[in-house]
C-alpha cells in the first residue's frame, strides 16, 4: 500500500530545484512532508509511553543507572518512528536516532518530520562519502552540510538528530568550534565588507573567481558572492558604503538571481578548518613522537596544510584536523538504536575496513605505526553506549531484555489481502466496523479516494491531519510512508 521514497541526497542540482520551487510557490503549496502530529499526541497519552518517559527521566540519576537501557522487539518499521516522535513529546527530551546506513536514515528523517509535524524539529547528519584513510579531494558540500546539521543540533531547535553509524563515527569539529550565535548578515545592517571577508577566511571559506559550491566566496567591488553552509543556494551581498544594501539568492549554474532574502547566517565552511597561525607547529605538536617519522607524502601534506590547502589529505589527517566525532555532539540526549544487531555489524565492518586500510598503508611505508584512529575505538563506543540512555528497537520477534510480547504497545504489520487493490476497500470497511481508526498514506491517494468513493467511503486526500480520526473514522494522506502498522 505504501511506497519506499527515493533517498534524499544533498546535491547541487537538487538544491537548486528545491530552492527555486520554494521561492516560486505560494505559501499554501509549500509543504512536502505530511503532518501526522495529531496522531503523535494521541500516543503520548498512552500509559506505556508515559511509563517509558518516566523511566528515562529517573535514569538521569546515577543511583538509577540500571534503568538506562530499554529494549523493544516485534516493532513494525513504521511504528518505530511513531514511537520516537511520541517519546520526544512525552519526555520533553531530545533523541538521537542511530540507523544502520544513510539510506535508512533518509527515510527515517522524512517519517519523523511527518510525525513531529515540523520539518525543522528533525535534523539529519549525513556521512562523508570518503572512507577511512582514503586519499580523495574533500567534497565541500558534504562537509558543509555536516557542519550545518551539527550547528542546528547544538542550537537546540531540532528535537531529533538522525544519523547513520558511519556519519556518527567520522571525525568532525569539536562542539566548541561551532559558534553559539552564527555571524548574521542582514539587509540594512551596518557591517564593513572587510570585516565580512575576514570572517569568511577565518571560517574556512575559499576565495574563488566564481562561486559554485558551499564554502566558497568571490568579491567584485562592492559585491560579495558567498555560499554558506546549510543553505540551498548561494547569496549575493551588495554594499552601499558600510551598509548592506541587498541580499539575493542566485543559481550557481548561470549566476542569475533567484529572489531577494532578508538575511543569511555564516557557519564554518568545513569540518577541516586550518588556523592561519603556525599550522605545521600545531599539527607536529599533536603528533608527538610521530612528527619525527613522517613519510614523504605526509611531509608534503603538512607543507600544503601550512598554506591552508587540505587537498586530498582530509581523511588521512582527520584525527588531528577534526579531533572530535559525532558522538561528542550528542550531549545527554536519549539514543534510539534502530536494529541494534545491524548497527553493531556495521560498526564492526567500519573498524575492520579502517584497520585493513591502515595496515596496508603502514606496510607500504605511507603511514607510520601509531597514526591517529579514523573512528572511535570499540572500547570507546561501548563505554558511550553504556553511559547513555538507550532504547533499542527491532522488528525481530525477540530481543534480549524485551518485555513479554516484545513491546507494550501490541503493534503489528497490517493484515491486507494479497489480491487486487480493489479488495482494499472491503478490508478498510471491516476495520471501520471494528471501530479502528484508519489512516491511509499513499502517493496514489487520488486513485484510492476514487476506489473508496465507489465503496461509499468519502475521503479526500490531505497533506495534514487537523484532528485524530474518531474510532471507525478514516483519513487519507497524499503522501506515502515507508511502511504501515496496526
Amino acid at each position: 500500500m505504501t511506497e519506499t521514497p527515493t533517498p534524499v541526497r544533498g546535491r547541487r542540482g537538487r538544491d537548486r530545484r528545491i530552492a527555486a520551487a520554494i521561492a516560486d510557490a505560494p505559501i499554501s503549496h509549500r509543504p512536502r512532508i505530511p503532518d501526522l502530529s495529531p496522531l503523535t499526541e494521541l500516543l503520548t497519552e498512552a500509559g506505556a509511553l508515559q511509563d517509558l518517559a518516566a523511566r528515562f527521566a529517573r535514569a538521569t540519576d546515577a543511583r538509577h543507572a540500571g534503568l538506562r537501557h530499554v529494549s523493544y522487539a516485534a516493532l513494525p518499521h513504521g511504528a518505530k518512528t511513531y514511537l520516537c516522535a511520541a517519546l520526544v513529546r512525552a519526555s520533553h527530551e531530545r533523541v538521537v536516532w542511530i540507523a544502520r546506513d544513510a539510506e535508512i536514515a533518509d527515510r527515517v528523517t522524512e517519517e519523523l518530520q511527518a510525525w513531529m509535524g515540523d520539518p525543522e524539529s528533525v535534523v539529519s547528519l549525513e556521512p562523508r562519502t570518503s572512507l577511512a584513510y582514503e586519499r580523495s579531494e574533500l567534497v565541500r558540500d558534504e562537509s558543509a552540510a555536516r557542519v550545518a546539521a551539527l550547528a542546528r543540533w547544538r542550537a537546540g531547535a531540532a528535537r531529533i538528530l538522525v544519523t547513520s553509524v558511519q556519519a556518527l563515527f567520522q571525525h568532525t569539529l569539536p562542539p566548541d568550534a561551532l559558534p553559539e550565535v552564527p555571524l548574521r548578515i542582514g539587509r540594512g545592517q551596518r557591517l564593513a565588507q572587510g570585516s565580512v571577508l575576514r570572517s569568511l577566511i577565518e571560517l574556512g571559506y575559499e576565495a574563488v573567481p566564481e562561486v559554485g559550491g558551499r564554502g566558497e566566496f568571490a568579491r567584485r567591488g562592492g559585491i560579495v558572492d558567498l555560499f554558506p553552509a546549510g543553505q540551498p543556494l548561494p547569496v549575493r551581498v551588495e554594499w552601499f558604503g558600510d551598509e548592506i544594501d541587498s541580499l539575493r539568492a542566485f543559481d550557481p549554474a548561470d549566476q542569475r538571481g533567484v529572489g531577494p532574502i532578508e538575511e543569511t547566517l555564516l557557519l564554518p565552511a568545513s569540518e577541516f578548518i586550518i588556523p592561519a597561525d603556525d599550522t605545521a607547529g600545531r599539527l607536529r605538536a599533536g603528533l608527538g613522537r610521530l612528527a619525527g617519522r613522517l613519510t614523504e607524502s605526509l611531509q608534503a601534506d603538512l607543507a600544503r596544510l601550512e598554506l591552508g590547502q587540505v587537498g586530498d589529505a582530509a581523511e588521512i589527517w582527520s584525527g588531528l584536523l577534526a579531533p572530535a566525532s559525532g558522538l561528542d555532539h550528542l550531549g545527554d540526549a536519549i539514543w534510539l538504536v534502530d536494529e541494534p544487531a545491524d548497527v553493531d555489524d556495521v560498526a564492526q565492518t567500519l573498524w575492520a575496513q579502517a584497520d585493513e586500510r591502515r595496515t596496508e598503508l603502514e606496510r607500504g611505508g605511507l603511514l607510520p605505526k601509531g597514526w591517529p584512529d579514523a573512528y572511535p575505538t570499540p572500547r570507546g563506543w561501548k563505554r558511550r553506549r553504556l553511559e547513555a540512555r538507550t532504547l533499542g528497537v527491532t522488528w525481530e520477534s525477540e530481543a534480549e531484555g524485551a518485555p513479554p510480547g516484545g513491546n507494550p504497545f501490541g503493534w503489528h504489520e497490517p493484515l491486507l489481502s494479497a489480491g487486487a487493490i480493489t479488495d482494499l476497500a472491503r478490508t478498510i470497511s471491516r476495520w471501520r466496523r471494528e471501530d479502528t481508526r484508519v489512516v491511509l498514506a499513499s502517493d496514489q491517494s487520488a486513485r484510492l479516494s476514487e476506489l473508496l468513493a465507489d465503496a461509499d467511503m468519502m475521503a479526500a486526500p490531505v497533506m495534514a491531519l487537523t484532528d485524530v480520526p474518531p474510532p471507525g473514522g478514516l483519513a487519507l494522506l497524499a503522501r506515502s510512508l515507508n511502511s504501515g502498522f496496526a
